[in-house]
């Protein structure tokens, strides 16, 4: 598998993972979040990139992938926190968010 192809399939993995946290997000407004459209559309976007990953792990530690995805994961969530749902940050929240970006130099 070339770079590109690596770097697509994590992409493809943090983009489904982020639109299920979104999708499960809108369910938690739910009366009955359980059974909403959004609640079931989340789980069928997490259960995706188990194929993903199958691909990754071939490639990489599981220390490497463990680390890129979920710092990557972390941003693209924070992202849509504070852009879609108008989350706010303190400050130990953004150090945090720069420690994901640190860790994530440190395994490549």
């Amino acid at each position: 598998m070339t770079l590109a192809e690596r770097t697509l399939v994590l992409v493809a993995i943090i983009a489904l993972t982020a639109a299920g946290d979104y999708a499960i997000k809108h369910a938690s407004g739910r009366e009955d979040p359980f059974v909403s459209w959004q609640f079931l559309s989340g789980i069928v976007l997490y259960g995706l990139p188990a194929i993903g990953w199958l691909l990754l792990m071939r490639e990489f530690s599981l220390a490497q992938i463990g680390v890129i995805y979920s710092s990557a994961t972390i941003l693209i969530l924070t992202a849509l926190g504070v852009f879609m749902f108008g989350e706010q940050l303190n400050s130990r929240q953004m150090l945090g968010i720069a420690a994901a970006i640190a860790s994530i130099w440190l395994v490549t």
